[in-house]
């Protein structure tokens, strides 16, 4: 074997890795585009700035792992800030210098000392929520073609996604629906998975990501990101309220206000979108 075809070895292996890793990468940012736009674009960049302690390639590593992660450190440092792993804390690998692999835990895999300013994150929420309530808005939600799943692997700074019609059936874990899809991170308590889910359910039924095949609502994708979120955060205000849900959604609701055009603002389309949330039972077709 000649020197030239080691060359020729070693250069196709690294464009192998370098195909594989593009591949993850790109097919994550393309999902996030489908729901997000080009707000994704910002997101994948802010994500990078935020983990400065880390190299740009660890930071995409935590991303492709776990997104919507807050914040990431070793079972060390975690100590240092007043904080001990849950019993079944699933690690996040990454690159260590000189060396193969270290592990590190997102925040929402362990207990202890609140992190500043974890108090004022507007997804979180309170109250005295009962199952019955969540589990029965879920199932309505199926009767509307709309399949809520529950995830592991999202970090403490993702709530939930909500997908249209453009995702490959396959990929719902009920069979039986074939429209829309929101998944939700199981990690979050109750009152804040029953908040995540109104306000996913609101992009949903307000037509943000698509029209419902039965004509029940139109699609309205041509609405900006502040006009969508104002109007799903909209919707998960009245429901959280009018269900006993503390949330932040009110101070949410007023940032968005001083960057959104009102005037594609539709208060009918939230209203019947709270109602489809809070009905908690099969719809019923008009005739």
């Amino acid at each position: 074997m000649t020197d030239t075809d080691l060359f020729d070895t070693a250069a196709v292996q690294r464009l192998e890795h370098f195909e594989d890793c593009r591949s993850a990468i790109d097919q994550l940012f393309l999902e996030a585009f489908a729901t997000e736009g080009s707000q994704a674009f910002d997101g994948f960049l802010d994500f990078v700035v935020k983990f400065s302690n880390l190299s740009i390639y660890n930071a995409m590593l935590v991303r492709v792992q776990r997104p919507g992660s807050g914040a990431v450190a070793t079972r060390k440092k975690w100590g240092e800030f007043g904080r001990t792993l849950k019993p079944d804390a699933i690690p996040i690998v990454i690159l260590r210098p000189f060396g193969p692999v270290a592990f590190v835990f997102e925040q929402g895999d362990t207990d202890g000392e609140p992190l500043p300013g974890e108090e004022d994150n507007p997804l979180f929420a309170t109250g005295k929520l009962s199952q019955k309530i969540y589990d029965q808005s879920r199932e309505a939600a199926k009767k509307f073609g709309i399949a809520v799943e529950e995830s592991n692997n999202y970090g403490t700074l993702l709530a939930g996604t909500a997908a249209g019609c453009g995702i490959r059936p396959e990929a719902f874990q009920d069979k039986a629906v074939r429209g829309f899809r929101i998944r939700l991170n199981a990690n979050h308590d109750l009152p804040t998975r029953y908040a995540t889910l109104a306000h996913e359910l609101g992009h949903v039924y307000c037509g943000h990501v698509g029209e419902d095949d039965k004509g029940r609502w139109p699609k309205r994708t041509h609405l900006s990101h502040a006009q969508v979120e104002l109007e799903a955060e909209a919707v998960a205000w009245l429901v959280c309220q009018r269900n006993s849900v503390k949330s932040k959604s009110r101070k949410y609701l007023s940032s968005l206000m001083n960057g959104a055009d009102l005037s594609g603002i539709s208060m009918y389309a939230i209203f019947e979108a709270a109602n489809r949330v809070e009905s908690r039972t099969a719809p019923v077709e008009r005739k």
